[in-house]
């Protein structure tokens, strides 16, 4: 970049090319800041000093750079992945696919699959890429061929069905882990190297309803199984708290035997902190008749007469 140069000016990724001209530089330690002066257009002969960035290539090369951003934003308008579908592409890859093979491109697009081997990953997923990318969108860059989000989600689908059984065992393992940690808490290192903390049991099973339950779903149901319906759900959380509460009944009665006092309280605890449909459903709020707002009563010292 030299004074005198005309250079590619794009004030966003997708915007149009413009031709400018360098009049000047200025750069600093951290940053550097151009003169430019428009060559073409209604903004001819117009000058602005503009942040480095926004001069994209030389103008010689702008029929390609033009059709090589085309080719990004294509992709990018197949970018609508929610954060679960990401987790789970995330933990597909990083189970089966080496990065020398394939990977996933953040370089213009989010999620993007930049294939190497084309080869090595077509064994992977066991059908030709020529398929995949005739559903999706995407193009060939620098000996990689560059698929859209939408693309990397049918690629990891298509491992998942070649590889049902090791990724089912590695869900297990998962499930196993997690229900550890809602049992008694995750140990994650503290601030210092030699602090240990527990996190709460109640946070870890908030955070596997909310990010680790889904993500599991998801790929089983890349693997072939259907997914759990809310009656299965239902009918097994149901069954599960009646086999608990025999057991936890069992162990009162054992305890009983050495402290009757202990048995009592964690009996009554038991009891009273169940949660049931009534404590789960949500209240309704509702405008009050007069006659169902309660009274208060305010204390106020006695008036004192002079």
């Amino acid at each position: 970049m030299d004074v005198g140069d005309e250079w590619i000016y794009r004030l966003r990724d997708y915007d149009s090319s413009e031709r400018v001209r360098i009049l000047g530089i200025e750069q600093s330690k951290k940053k550097i800041r151009v003169e430019i002066e428009f060559v073409d257009g209604d903004k001819r002969g117009i000058r602005e000093t503009i942040p480095g960035t926004r001069l994209r290539a030389p103008w010689a090369g702008v029929d390609g750079y033009d059709q090589r951003m085309a080719n990004w934003r294509r992709l990018e308008e197949q970018n609508d992945l929610t954060d679960t579908e990401v987790s789970a592409i995330s933990t597909v890859f990083d189970l089966f696919v080496p990065r020398e093979i394939a990977y996933t491109d953040w370089r213009q697009v989010k999620n993007a699959l930049a294939v190497r081997d084309r080869v090595k990953f077509e064994q992977i997923i066991g059908a030709p890429l020529a398929d995949v990318l005739a559903e999706v969108a995407g193009f060939d860059l620098d000996d990689e061929a560059l698929l859209s989000p939408a693309g990397t989600l049918r690629c990891a689908e298509l491992v998942c069905r070649r590889n049902p059984m090791p990724i089912l065992e590695w869900i297990t393992q998962e499930e196993n882990e997690k229900r550890e940690h809602c049992k008694r808490g995750r140990k994650y290192q503290g601030r210092n190297r030699s602090d240990a903390a527990t996190s709460d049991p109640e946070t870890e099973y908030q955070f596997y309803l909310e990010y680790d339950r889904p993500h599991n779903e998801l790929l089983r149901q890349w693997c072939g199984h259907r997914a759990v319906t809310l009656q299965e759900r239902l009918a097994a959380a149901e069954a599960e708290v009646h086999r608990l509460d025999v057991l936890v009944t069992r162990l009162i009665d054992i305890v009983k035997d050495h402290n009757s006092l202990l048995a009592e309280t964690l009996e009554r605890t038991h009891d009273e902190e169940r949660i049931t449909p009534a404590n789960v459903r949500p209240v309704v709020e509702r405008p009050l008749n007069p006659a169902e707002i309660p009274v208060r009563y305010i204390q106020t010292p006695p008036r004192r007469w002079r």
